[in-house]
């Protein structure tokens, strides 16, 4: 008799503990909430009005990923994908921009590599990649001079601003060069084309800023998903 109470007792509890980890799962699973998925339209920077491909980001509470199609890249650039984002954006006085990346600290932003690829003979751009919360090992601050401790990386995936940015660095060039046009911010990169009002950061502000020279280098493409 006492043996079959024993065995009761640790069948009961066995079923406690089964119950108490479907439960905690299930509260688990509850409190991580479904992806969010959004679609934009991708445009040059200097033609905001006409789309040129699409590009979707989904969010989860663990990080984002990103998928980006564009057209009209001349083929033969080696080309990567950046993460802008915007930990706060309610600390920009509207839709977050670069001087708010680069000056403005409250909106907790940083800029980070997605991926590269090299253009091919259609002209057409395919890249995607991944963030993962709290992961700033792939920002872009630390190789145009600031320092180490502003690679914050993604910190609010739900929350964030995040704009998708087709960075060109020219016509590729074999061996450890395109390594690093394709892997990095200014890989390949000794002349930065555009932006009239702030020199040097590379932003096209015209077809002329497409990049046809190897070493030149300029961001071209983009898209914006709000929170």
């Amino acid at each position: 008799m006492e043996k079959r109470r024993g065995r009761m007792r640790r069948a009961m509890t066995a079923l406690v503990l089964s119950g108490l980890m479907a439960l905690s799962l299930g509260i688990g699973s509850a409190l991580a909430g479904p992806a969010a998925r959004s679609i934009e339209n991708v445009t040059w920077l200097f033609d905001p009005s006409t789309s040129i491909g699409t590009s979707s980001l989904v969010r989860t509470d663990a990080g984002v990923s990103a998928t980006f199609r564009s057209s009209g890249v001349p083929a033969g650039q080696a080309v990567t994908l950046w993460f802008i984002v915007f930990n706060n954006p309610s600390a920009c006085a509207a839709t977050c921009g670069l001087a708010d990346l680069l000056f403005n600290l409250d909106a907790q932003g940083d800029f980070l590599v997605g991926g590269g690829n090299v253009v091919g003979d259609g002209g057409t751009a395919n890249l995607g990649g991944s963030l993962k919360v709290g992961d700033g090992s792939g920002s872009g601050f630390p190789e145009i001079g600031f320092p180490a401790e502003r690679a914050i990386g993604l910190t609010n995936p739900r929350g964030a601003q995040v704009s998708l940015l087709l960075h060109s660095h020219g016509p590729k060039v074999p061996g450890q060069t395109l390594a690093s046009q394709i892997s990095s911010f200014t890989g390949g990169c000794t002349t930065f084309l555009g932006d009239l009002e702030l020199p040097g950061s590379g932003l096209a502000d015209g077809p002329e800023d497409i990049p046809d020279a190897v070493g030149e280098c300029a961001t071209l493409q983009g898209s914006v998903h709000m929170p």
